[in-house]
């Protein structure tokens, strides 16, 4: 008989991982606590609306993405525009515009001194620059300027939390990327949103056991995986979820294991959707907000991109997402005491829409713990941790604060640990097909 493995968690990564562990013979079965799988890959439709809860758009750099969309017969499509823009004194202008000369000559000089540092979706390659933060270095080199305007920008819009909790080794593999693969930067998304990969993988495994939320699991020579009350044996388990939730359901950690978990750390943030009449909105796609402009927004996008999908009768979304504090800070509150906080706070940063009636509740999805943040000293640790502790007592982890950042990296650490886990226990049998399991 086939070795069974237990995948706890069906986001990309859990779902990439039992994907593979199914095409090496293992049997596979996946745990989901929520009643879809996705997890910040996934969307909710509502008056006609597909809102994407976690992750809003992809890229042609994610070649994993676009060859699991190929496997699974999901399109892949081009946004309809791709211009992006940075808030400054209140204004839309473009992220040029935002250095001045001598920040600009700055910027390039720091980009002519590059190598070839690694590939910024998987961190491991770039641990060996793990040796400060991203703010204070290149504000060292650059300028206040560009820690403000670009290294910080983008940290906050794409991460929810300041540079000095980025490693410089993920700027430096960024700044690379961006000069190196500026073309494969382009915006894409998954045609029905991003929901619809997630739900094509998990349509051809045979075992996807959603609002199964796993209370418990000992590892060992057999590790115990409990489940409402109830308790089942696996000869391994892969644990594809956030470090905090990992250690909150693992009761017997290895050191190597315990240190980890404790060592990593997550950005909140809150998704938050408004409704605006489209022809109030340029053929702007992605607004990045500088901390320094707005300490609660940090980036907004006009879903317009998306073309049909993101229309309804003359209107289109507004998406935006938090800081980490303010998200924090209004957590807990009500759908519409958070809505009537972001209204204040967002409308002073977007010169597209000039009074609170322009802007109209939508929906909304809290992240506790939104991003890992790679911050100095991560990098290094999990490279270790992946060389060395990883598998303790038959329990694997991915996910992609693993060094692996964003929906491509997190689907690339899926199928890493699938292998990982296929190198310890070499199943029988090889290559099965994936059949077409029965409706949910």
């Amino acid at each position: 008989m086939p070795q069974r493995i237990a995948v706890i968690g069906a986001g990309i990564a859990g779902l990439s991982c039992a994907t593979d562990l199914r095409k090496a013979g293992f049997d596979v079965v996946v745990f989901e606590k929520n009643g879809y799988v996705g997890g910040r890959m996934s969307s909710r439709s509502k008056d006609g609306f597909i809102f994407d809860l976690g992750a809003d758009h992809l890229c042609d750099l994610y070649d994993g993405i676009k060859d699991a969309c190929r496997e699974f017969g999901v399109g892949w499509e081009k946004m309809r525009f791709l211009k992006y823009g940075i808030v400054k004194g209140g204004k839309v202008i473009s992220p040029e515009a935002a250095l001045g000369p001598l920040s600009k000559l700055r910027l390039a000089a720091q980009q002519a001194l590059m190598r070839d540092v690694g590939d910024f979706l998987w961190l491991d390659d770039l641990a060996i620059h793990d040796h400060a933060n991203a703010y204070d270095y290149m504000r060292v080199r650059a300028g206040r300027e560009v820690s403000d305007y670009f290294v910080d920008a983008f940290s906050t819009t794409y991460q929810f939390h300041r540079a000095r909790e980025i490693s410089l080794g993920a700027l430096l593999g960024i700044m690379q990327s961006i000069q190196k693969d500026k073309d494969r930067w382009h915006l894409h998304r998954t045609a029905g949103g991003m929901q619809a990969l997630p739900d094509a993988m998990a349509a051809r495994l045979p075992d996807v056991r959603l609002n199964a939320a796993v209370s418990a699991v000992t590892g060992g020579e057999q590790v115990r995986v409990f489940v409402d009350g109830s308790e089942d044996a696996f000869d391994a388990v892969v644990v594809a979820a956030p470090a905090p939730s990992i250690a909150a359901l693992y009761k017997n950690p290895t050191a190597a294991q315990r240190d980890i978990l404790a060592g990593s750390r997550f950005a909140a943030t809150i998704s938050v959707s408004f409704r605006v009449r489209r022809a109030l909105l340029p053929d702007t796609a992605v607004v990045w907000v500088p901390y320094v402009e707005s300490e609660k927004i940090c980036g907004y996008v006009n879903e317009a991109m998306k073309g049909d999908d993101a229309l309804q009768d003359g209107d289109t979304l507004l998406n935006l997402w938090l800081h980490e504090d303010f998200a924090r800070q209004i957590m807990d509150k009500s759908d519409a005491e958070i809505f009537a906080a972001v209204k204040k706070a967002f409308l002073p940063i977007c010169p597209w829409v000039s009074s609170p009636a322009d802007v109209r509740e939508h929906d909304l999805e809290r992240w506790p713990l939104a991003m890992p943040k790679f911050a100095h000293g991560h990098l290094r640790a999990v490279k270790t941790f992946m060389e060395h502790g990883q598998g303790g007592q038959n329990v694997f982890f991915a996910g992609d604060w693993l060094n692996s950042p964003w929906t491509e990296g997190a689907l690339r650490c899926g199928k890493r640990v699938a292998a990982q886990v296929s190198a310890r226990f070499s199943p029988p049998e090889a290559d099965q097909p994936l059949a077409e399991a029965a409706p949910r």
